[in-house]
């Protein structure tokens, strides 16, 4: 014996209900994506990098392109060429290029680093240590001092530099 399949037509109101389910699920995905995409708060707190006599980050970070006969050349903010050959202070965390705990070439950045692969920061907070004696990786910040360079056309895609450094202990604010 054969079994017939009873085709049903759908009403036009049964269709709108699908379509408005369709729609709504739509729109909760999209929803979900847009606050889930939403930046975590950070664990590290930037007053974590600020203490007596060392540089704030949010001076450093105030670069931006700009066309120059037909070029795309950097323009740092006023203040920042003045650091340029200073002996300067920095605050903050080391990712290591070197394997070891002890480090004498590193990046120092605002960011600790979350990825061995990934540097934490843009070009605007990240600074390219070399220290004259090595210091001990730490997932906490660590204070810098040496011979601060603003690196205006360096094709490594760095914009500043710190020679001779030392590590100094500083108190936070």
């Amino acid at each position: 014996m054969k079994r017939s399949k009873a085709k049903t037509k759908l009403t036009v109101r049964e269709w709108l209900r699908f379509g408005a389910l369709g729609i709504g699920g739509a729109l909760a995905i999209v929803g979900t994506a847009i606050l889930g995409a939403r930046p975590p708060k950070p664990d590290h707190p930037i007053s974590w990098l600020q203490a007596p006599g060392v540089v704030p980050w949010d001076t450093l970070s105030k670069v931006s392109f700009v066309l120059r006969d037909g070029k795309l050349t950097l323009q740092f903010a006023e203040g920042i060429h003045a650091l340029d050959g200073k002996e300067v202070q920095l605050r903050g965390y080391v990712t290591p290029l070197q394997l070891g705990t002890s480090q004498k070439h590193f990046l120092l950045s605002t960011k600790p680093p979350s990825c061995a692969f990934c540097i934490p920061s843009g070009p605007d907070e990240t600074v390219e240590v070399f220290c004259k004696t090595p210091v001990k990786y730490s997932s906490e910040p660590v204070t810098i001092a040496g011979t601060f360079a603003v690196l205006a056309n360096a094709p490594g895609g760095l914009f500043y530099r710190m020679a001779d450094a030392v590590p100094v202990v500083v108190s936070r604010l």
